[in-house]
């Protein structure tokens, strides 16, 4: 359970301390210390049989949270679906609906999909950048506009909102009702010119805001062209 894990920690922690070691939690747990390119059959049964399953449930969603917080940087959508999964597991976790080799094995599962986040771009041709993909995910967050556009001119709208961005944010434009208000209607109208659903606009319109304040420290603060890789 999260409160044995909570517990343990705690005292691997004071114990490490007052020695002056430094923590080992995968060695705490008992089990090899895992890695995203090598999650192996091996390795999923070594951790299940681990001395502190615990811990080693401790371990893996620590593990994805960063390596997942890596691979997603400034795509909110995906960010959130990734915490919303974790969470969701540790919730079942925590009411006893999986057992922890259910877990692990979830887990593992979970860590594998992370693995190969940051090729999910070059699915597209031509290959989407960072940027684009998580514009992409913006505007493909329905299912139906999907269905209705297809994922090939999903990617195309994104590419221009890519270009939206690089033209008309500016540093000030979080505080500026105008500028914001602006952009908005930039966004819509790119939506409106490439047929996408109407019905679906004003949600998308928000994801995609939601990117944009996401990314534009970087673009602002750097004062070039968002990335190309």
């Amino acid at each position: 359970m999260p409160e044995e894990i909570q517990r343990l920690l705690g005292e691997l922690i004071a114990s490490a301390t007052s020695s002056g070691e430094v923590l080992d939690i995968y060695e705490a747990a008992g089990m090899p210390k895992p890695s995203l390119d090598d999650l192996t059959p091996e390795f999923i049964a070594k951790t299940q049989q681990a001395r502190n399953p615990q811990l080693a449930i401790e371990a893996l969603r620590k593990l994805i949270a960063d390596e997942s917080a890596s691979s997603t940087r400034n795509n909110v959508i995906r960010q959130r679906a990734f915490s919303e999964r974790i969470s969701e597991l540790m919730k079942k976790y925590t009411n006893q609906q999986l057992t922890s080799a259910e877990v692990i094995a979830e887990l593992v599962e979970l860590a594998r999909e992370v693995a190969v986040e940051g090729q999910r771009g070059t699915q597209f041709t031509p290959p989407l950048n960072s940027d684009e993909l998580a514009f992409y995910d913006a505007v493909a967050q329905n299912e139906s506009a999907v269905e209705v556009q297809g994922e090939g001119k999903l990617a195309e709208i994104a590419r221009q909102l890519v270009g939206v961005m690089r033209r008309d944010v500016r540093t000030d434009w979080t505080v500026r009702d105008d500028v914001r208000a602006k952009l908005r209607a930039s966004i819509k109208r790119l939506l409106v010119i490439n047929g996408y659903p109407p019905d679906k606009q004003p949600d998308a319109i928000k994801l995609v805001m939601e990117q944009m304040e996401s990314m534009a420290p970087r673009l602002i603060s750097s004062r070039v062209p968002l990335s190309r890789s």
